[in-house]
């Protein structure tokens, strides 16, 4: 059985008298996964629903084809498989079925040419009734590419949001993928939030092959899906979530799933009332459900935060755990990379550059944030689409990432590191690695 641990980490390790607030870091750790369990993988059901609309001659829809047969090729005998693609019409080219040859893969994709408009619903709708259907021990997906705005069929971010919630609700979760410059990264974030999924970008063919790479990854080091957290306060004490949450109908909050010796984290802001100096504090319990790839619900509960009251000189003067303020800090990126897209996306690059200014000063100490903004800053002079895009895809990814167990202070960037691609720290999320020639 898995069982993850939940750690609450304070940013200081006491309270003041005099109340006020405390940022709490709630992670809920995976062990490595057990040598006698590696043999053992869940299957997979995945639809790759690819774009062949005009806008994808060439290049691009030769890669992105390159890239089903890649996915097609990392699957076993117990997964199943379907590609559909589409334009201003949707074709299923494999119907869901056992993947025993990648040849038949590569056959059905023969010939696949680019055409027409994109109706990009229609092709998402086709694959998820592909998945339809499935067991519960099974990790059924949409993986969807587009370089381009949905232009027939339904268009609507909320209504095709709503969709890919419904159909995460029956066990279909989506992925998207954005290629190019064209698409639109507010439905492709959209859907994969609603879906549960991931979501990826890059302007070139090599991107997206590195986007694919690093989904069946994370789609293998699975262990835990559906975290659902639920926080208690203790008396006297006001939740406030911070970052891009994702709040459940019952009042728990939904982490990202988890992967084998990973965390997924939720940071908290406690405010408090005044208590008695000397005294011991309740402050915030902790408990999870979640879902294992076999379909067994566990739970798991923290012991209630506790932590000494102090004078608030004493409080002021106390050092802040240096991981906790990292990882605040990002939350903190996140919330003002929004503020900074918009005046992108308004035109209003003066005001950027003076925003980007500020940013630099704010998080300057915090080596990963200070190199991301660096690369903002070479966007704004060279290309504000993209680097409004780069914005968003950041934001999103830095807001619901993995981390590794012992997350190491940043150092450098590391598209290009040994380790698992979901946990790697980019300066630039639509940049893949460099593939071997």
């Amino acid at each position: 059985m898995i069982q993850p641990t939940i750690i609450l980490s304070p940013r200081k390790p006491a309270v003041s008298a005099q109340g006020g607030v405390l940022e709490v870091l709630v992670r809920v750790q995976a062990a490595e996964q057990p040598i006698e369990s590696q043999a053992k993988v869940s299957a997979k059901r995945l639809a790759l629903v690819v774009d062949r609309s005009g806008s994808m001659s060439g290049e691009p829809l030769t890669e992105a084809l390159r890239c089903v047969t890649h996915i097609a090729s990392c699957m076993t005998p117990a997964d199943q498989l379907s590609v559909v693609v589409y334009d201003d019409q949707a074709d299923v080219l494999l119907p869901i079925s056992p993947v025993k040859a990648t040849d038949t893969v590569r056959q059905a994709i023969a010939n696949v040419e680019s055409g027409g408009c994109t109706d990009l619903f229609a092709g998402w709708e086709a694959g998820a009734k592909q998945l339809e259907g499935g067991v519960d021990s099974a990790i059924s997906r949409v993986i969807l590419l587009s370089d381009g705005q949905a232009n027939r069929g339904l268009c609507e971010v909320s209504q095709i949001e709503k969709h890919c919630a419904e159909l995460l609700a029956r066990g279909v979760s989506t992925t998207t993928v954005g290629l190019g410059r064209g698409f639109n990264e507010d439905l492709m974030i959209a859907m994969a939030r609603a879906g549960g999924g991931q979501q990826y970008y890059g302007q070139t063919a090599d991107d997206l092959f590195d986007s694919f790479d690093e989904e069946l990854q994370l789609l293998q080091a699975l262990c835990l899906r559906k975290i659902d957290v639920k926080l208690i306060p203790a008396p006297g004490v006001i939740i406030e979530p911070l970052g891009l949450v994702q709040q459940n109908p019952d009042g728990s909050y939904r982490l990202s799933d988890l992967a084998w010796g990973s965390e997924a984290w939720l940071m908290l802001r406690l405010h408090l009332s005044p208590s008695a100096t000397g005294a011991t504090r309740d402050l915030l319990a902790v408990s999870l459900q979640a879902q294992t790839l076999d379909a067994t619900t566990i739970v798991a509960h923290a012991a209630m935060l506790c932590l000494p009251v102090v004078e608030e000189s004493t409080f002021t003067s106390t050092p802040a755990d240096a991981a906790v303020q990292d990882r605040l800090q990002e939350v903190e990126f996140v919330q003002a990379s929004e503020a900074l897209r918009a005046l992108v996306q308004q035109g209003k690059i003066r005001e950027a550059r003076s925003m980007m200014n500020d940013l630099e000063k704010r998080f300057g100490q915090h080596t990963w944030l200070s190199g991301k903004l660096s690369r903002l800053r070479e966007l704004a002079e060279q290309d504000p689409e993209m680097m409004s895009k780069e914005l968003r895809f950041s934001s999103a990814r830095m807001a619901s990432r993995l981390a590794q167990v012992d997350d190491a202070p940043f150092d450098s960037d590391q598209t290009d590191a040994p380790m698992p691609a979901f946990l790697r720290k980019k300066l630039v999320e639509g940049k893949g690695r460099k593939r071997a020639s």
